[in-house]
């Protein structure tokens, strides 16, 4: 692996465990500062919101700066967000704690999307969705390895230990991107300019914000909410499911969990092969496979093996979404501003898993029961597979015979 890819990767594993690594410590924060757990949740909402809402923004506002600066500079606020965080445990302030939380916030979307971005950029020819999962794998260790880790460090050492622990990866991964970030005009910034050049031949902010507007670019988004909106109609009902209908104890759901994970880690890396050598049929068919895991985990939930195989074939499908769901967006907005596209496109994620926490509550609300809330999820990821399955369409669709005499003129 390219040492700019490794250390990017490592860059979204610090963001990934730093983003999901407060539900862990929750109880112990709100103990510690005298709060409820709900208040203590807030944080959770808060970061997301900011990543939904103030994401897309600070990578339009910051679009025309050279790379480099750029991506050095973003990481340098989140760590600072951390720093912050980490703080408000010996001054027992949870004013200060949600401040780190929005600082951190402010910079999640644009380095995420600055990583995938730049990874594209530097894979070979034919290797764009292989380098975006090594990217996107960061996000997939933090589940398995970070969030597990700073728990445990909480844990045992207090949650301002685990912040440090965050500041610590994020220094190192700074410095290493500090050393091999390449700055040369290889790099293609945003808009198309120079990297190193700032705002070279850009365009305005308004004629970047008319790529979010392109058919193509709107279905990738929507594909990405309804995934992620439908398996987390069901995971975040995960823990009783398995405990509840299944019969697991608590010590074997972890485990369990972590099974999930390492399907994540498989098919994040398999997803990738697979969009590169087919992006949209490839990304139809795994859709189609996501669709029926969630099925098969409510049919078989009584059944504790099936189950567990259940669970694995979930998270090996949906994490194989993740680098063609990326793909796809760069792919859509290729002319125009493919960085903001992905910031957006990481709000997505984040509205989807907002939205399933919503439907999963309703669902199971609802008297049928915990095996409901995978049905549903099913059902809102089969919307999201027949946007797919449209796009593909398209795509095969042959062109106008006015646009084909259009793109034979110009070729001569």
């Amino acid at each position: 692996m390219p040492l700019p890819i490794l250390a990017m990767m490592l860059c979204t594993f610090s963001i990934g465990t730093a983003e999901s690594v407060i539900a862990g410590i929750l109880p112990r924060i709100a103990d510690d500062l005298g709060v409820s757990l709900s208040a203590a949740g807030l944080l959770v909402s808060v970061y997301a919101a900011v990543v939904v809402v103030v994401g897309p923004l600070m990578t339009l506002a910051t679009g025309r700066l050279p790379r480099k600066p750029l991506l050095l500079g973003m990481l340098a606020l989140f760590t600072l967000g951390n720093v912050i965080a980490a703080l408000a445990a010996p001054a027992g302030s949870y004013a200060l704690l949600v401040t780190g939380r929005l600082v951190s916030a402010f910079a999640h979307s644009t380095v995420f999307a600055l990583c995938l971005t730049s990874a594209g950029e530097l894979a070979p020819p034919g290797q764009r969705a292989s380098a975006g999962a090594k990217i996107t794998l960061g996000f997939g260790l933090a589940m398995v390895l970070g969030v597990p880790l700073g728990t445990f460090v909480g844990q045992h050492f207090g949650w301002s230990a685990t912040f440090w622990t965050i500041t610590a990866m994020s220094l190192g991964c700074l410095a290493l991107l500090a050393r091999c970030f390449p700055s040369g005009p290889q790099l293609p910034a945003a808009d198309g300019g120079a990297a190193g050049g700032g705002a070279a031949g850009g365009g305005s902010a308004l004629a970047e914000l008319r790529v979010l507007a392109r058919p193509r670019v709107l279905r990738a988004i929507a594909i990405t909410v309804f995934c992620s909106a439908g398996v987390f109609t069901a995971f975040t009902y995960a823990v009783p499911l398995l405990t509840d209908v299944s019969g697991f104890s608590e010590e074997a759901v972890t485990a369990l969990l972590l099974l999930y994970g390492a399907g994540g880690v498989a098919g994040n890396a398999l997803g990738g092969k697979a969009a590169d050598r087919s992006l949209v049929p490839s990304l139809t068919v795994i859709l189609a496979a996501v669709t029926g895991a969630l099925l098969l985990l409510a049919a078989v939930a009584s059944v504790p093996w099936l189950t567990a195989g259940a669970l694995l074939l979930l998270g090996l499908a949906y994490f194989g979404t993740v680098p063609g769901l990326n793909t796809i967006i760069v792919t859509s907005a290729e002319v125009g501003s493919p960085t903001l596209a992905l910031s957006v496109n990481s709000s997505a994620f984040n509205i989807g898993i907002a939205a399933g926490g919503l439907l999963g509550g309703a669902a199971v609300q609802s008297g049928a029961g915990l095996r409901a809330a995978p049905v549903v999820g099913a059902a809102v990821v089969a919307a999201g597979l027949a946007v797919c399955a449209y796009e593909l369409r398209t795509r095969r669709r042959p062109a106008p015979a006015r646009a084909l005499a259009t793109s034979s003129a110009g070729k001569d």
